[in-house]
């Protein structure tokens, strides 16, 4: 069906149009010296922009399009990549040199190296760059290249009929040959600490390889075990035993078809049965003596701590029914030391989900109720750091610890406990925005993690819209960004913290480009949608209303730019949780929305716009949020202009749930919109859940859903909160929406919902968008469902008729 608009086309061109200029730039870069930036200019339908700008000068300005890849090379030039043409730019002469026949181009920032790498019609040539551009080499019929503990390795292949590939270390205009081999080279690491050398993964024929090469001997050593279950992937971490490499083995299990198949009730994980399994195995491999140890599949998450063979362990569970089980539960861990030599596992204590490891590995703090605890990886003691478990770590160089809580930081001595109050900052929440993170869990803060030894950069925040970022130079503060709502985003810095540049916005201001030079005064490099003259003029205002558990909540109404205190207007509100942190960002008119719902594409039609805050309380999440959405409703209607007649409820996902909730609880709506959403919280609990490979209770029980138990436990508050059970109470028009191939949330919930609205002649619409998931992906598809809402909304909230999709529901006119 052809899109329409209300059967009025020139409010969608318009829409349309503004849209179409709408421009988000974004991936902001930075030369080392700070004279000159670069960012990405994204648009609705055309190619992206790059853009290449002088932070002084906005006459010196590049744009290109098409662009593969970009990056300055130091202070002196600029490289855009446009398929296989490479244009320097000379920042200080604006002169361009071009070269063609590119594959592609890379750089290592430690050692300042810049690499051009030809493709065949130049011999597969690699170009290595010094500082200020001088060539340190060029080598022919290179096959890749890639950084190995900054290191550059390459290797090459002489001719396209030659089996031999050699591997080469390159240092400075020298390049040394590690490794020759008859087999594809995949990837490269260094190898044993003890022997040194590198490790090589590689795959002959049809068998995917691993393989040790040491100078001076003459065969590499083989890992056997590559072919006993096909492993196709490898990849190696950190080893505390110097002369053994610690590896991780990736083979595929092919789910296989059968008649039939076996579910059991004592499995951990069901995964497998409903697709292809990557199974995660991990060695330990002593390559002088062909010994392979592998990781006790008791334990999980092993990390290698010190240098003489010990390694952290957490021991798995097997407690519970199924692997997400304790997802959303408080963690509480049973940690081991694991000695590779020794092979005995010592049990250290129990951990809740924080812990973090020093860069050097020597140090390990964890936490438990009684505060943080600290360990010496090498004398594997424990001693009592700090009691207030609320407080964040930082390792900072090899002997302190910086500590953070709340707007105060603190630095203590590792070796003698001593802790010093550093500084109290001006916020309520402080992070350390140059701080380096080295994930070890993925969705725990399980991780490395460091702050420099210079200069601290704090963004402080105070509630939800208000920041602030600061430089901390030990003695003084200095200002960055003074306190602002504005969204800040990309902000980047060079090395020694003398130059700035990030992008700033606010509901009804543009993305601008911001440049700072450390102790001048900061200025706008660029500006923005300088076109879109209606954004300036929004207006919001503020409601405040108590939640579920008596808490004062916060709602934001956006008004029209054509705002008129002498009319009435229809308000469409959006709901999913709180959303308050989200109110500065810039109200971009786009069609490209995954779930159908535009603030800005709104407010140009005519609506106010409520976006409020939602929590829970022990009644349950459907309850909690119909008594909030009440309470901001009270407050929204006694605001003059509201039409309290004409408001719509809407939602996705879990607001989409909260929206079916409501819409069965209350008269106070004239229509609702809910889309990839759940109806039946009894059977989806018990459904499988195709994205997380496993039942869904666990959502349910601790997660989002807040049911504070199971349904046997709680019975009476699942059914109190279910929406299928009160479908026949619904009293306004309702679309429903959701993609067919939604994994997270079954679309039977939308169907479900569905047929119970038609059972009892509800008006009711479903769109099942067929080859779209949780959220649209598709552009036409994002189009068609922001069209069709916009449409929905002009229907019930300002009579806008003759609609021939709704008009089939509303008047029969099948």
């Amino acid at each position: 069906m052809p899109l329409q608009f209300n059967g009025q086309h020139d409010d969608l061109k318009k829409l349309e149009a503004l849209a179409e200029k709408a421009e988000v730039p974004d991936f902001l870069k930075m030369s080392e010296d700070g004279e000159w930036v670069s960012w990405l200019m994204k648009y609705e339908s055309k190619s992206p922009m790059y853009i290449l700008q002088n932070v002084h000068d906005k006459t010196q300005k590049f744009e290109r399009k098409s662009i593969r890849t970009s990056f300055f090379m130091g202070s002196e030039k600029f490289a855009f990549l446009s398929g296989d043409r490479l244009e320097l730019i000379s920042l200080a002469t604006q002169t361009i040199e071009t070269k063609n026949h590119i594959k592609t181009i890379d750089q290592m920032k430690p050692q300042s190296l810049f690499l051009i790498h030809y493709d065949e019609h130049q011999n597969n040539r690699l170009e290595i760059y010094g500082k200020n551009g001088k060539q340190l080499q060029s080598i022919d019929q290179v096959v890749r290249f890639l950084k190995v503990d900054n290191e550059l390795i390459l290797w090459t292949k002489n001719d396209s009929k030659a089996q031999e590939i050699k591997v080469w270390k390159i240092e400075g205009s020298n390049k040394k040959l590690i490794a020759s081999t008859s087999e594809e080279v995949l990837k490269v690491w260094k190898g044993t600490a003890t022997e040194g050398g590198y490790t090589v993964f590689g795959k002959d024929k049809h068998e995917y390889t691993l393989k040790h090469y040491v100078d001076g001997l003459p065969i590499p050593r083989n890992l056997d075990l590559m072919r006993s279950k096909n492993y196709h992937y490898v990849n190696l971490d950190y080893s505390s035993d110097p002369d053994a490499l610690f590896i991780k083995l990736i083979r595929k299990i092919p789910k296989e078809k059968k008649m039939i198949e076996f579910w059991y009730g004592v499995e951990k994980d069901l995964t497998h049965h409903i697709k292809d399994m990557q199974v995660e195995e991990k060695f330990l491999w002593y390559p002088k003596t062909g010994k392979v140890i592998p990781m006790d599949s008791i334990f999980h998450t092993e990390i290698a701590i010190g240098n003489s063979g010990d390694f952290l362990k957490i021991k798995k569970d097997h407690s519970f029914v199924d692997k997400k089980d304790d997802f959303f539960m408080p963690k509480r861990d049973s940690l081991f030391v694991w000695n590779s030599r020794s092979n005995e596992h010592r049990f250290f204590c129990v951990i809740d989900e924080r812990l973090y490891v020093s860069p050097d590995r020597k140090w390990i703090l964890t936490a438990d109720n009684d505060g943080w605890n600290l360990l010496n990886t090498i004398t594997l003691k424990t001693k009592k750091q700090l009691s207030d478990r609320e407080a964040s770590p930082y390792f900072k160089g090899t002997e302190l610890i910086t500590w953070v809580k709340g707007n105060k930081v603190w630095e203590q001595n590792i070796l003698n406990g001593k802790l010093v109050r550093k500084v109290n900052l001006d916020g309520d929440h402080v992070e350390i925005i140059n701080s380096q993170h080295q994930k070890i869990t993925e969705g725990l803060p399980r991780e490395i993690i460091s702050v420099p030894e210079n200069n601290y950069l704090f963004r402080l925040s105070k509630g939800d819209l208000l920041k602030s970022y600061v430089e901390w130079d030990h003695r003084t503060i200095k200002k960055i960004i003074a306190e602002t709502t504005d969204k800040i985003r990309n902000l980047i810095f060079t090395d020694n913290h003398s130059n700035f540049v990030w992008t700033k916005e606010n509901y009804n201001e543009a993305p601008s480009i911001v440049f700072k030079q450390k102790g001048k005064k900061h200025h706008v490099v660029f500006t923005s949608n300088v076109h879109d003259k209606t954004a300036e003029k929004i207006r919001k205002i503020q409601l405040h209303y108590k939640g579920a558990t008596q808490e004062t909540l916060t709602a934001t109404l956006f008004l029209p730019h054509d705002y008129n205190s002498g009319k009435k207007y229809p308000v469409v509100l959006n709901i999913y949780e709180k959303q308050q942190k989200g109110m500065s960002a810039f109200l971009l008119p786009t069609f490209k929305n995954g779930r159908g719902f535009n603030v800005r594409l709104l407010l140009e039609s005519g609506y106010m716009v409520l976006i409020p805050d939602i929590t829970y309380g022990d009644k349950g999440s459907g309850l909690s949020a119909l008594e909030s959405i009440h309470n901001v409703l009270d407050e929204l209607v006694k605001i003059e202009q509201v039409d309290a007649r004409r408001i719509a409820l809407t939602g996705q996902s879990f607001g989409g749930y909260q929206t079916n909730f409501v819409a069965t609880h209350s008269d106070r709506f004239a229509t609702f919109i809910s889309g990839a959403s759940v109806s039946d919280v009894i059977h989806t609990p018990f459904s499988f859940n195709y994205d997380f490979g496993s039942p869904d209770y666990w959502r349910y029980e601790y997660g989002q859903m807040r049911m504070g138990g199971s349904f046997v436990e709680n019975k009476q508050k699942y059914m109190d909160n279910n929406p299928l059970y009160f479908a026949s109470e619904v009293k306004a028009p309702i679309l429903l929406w959701t993609g067919e191939k939604d994994s997270n949330v079954d679309r039977e919930e939308t169907r479900s919902l569905f047929v119970a609205l038609r059972k009892y002649r509800k008006p009711v619409i479903a769109l099942f968008y067929q080859d779209e998931g949780h959220s649209l992906s598709g552009r036409a598809e994002q189009k068609d469902l922001s069209v069709r809402m916009l449409e929905w909304l002009d229907y019930f909230l300002k009579d806008k008729r003759d609609v021939e999709w709704i008009d089939k529901q509303m008047k029969g006119a099948l």
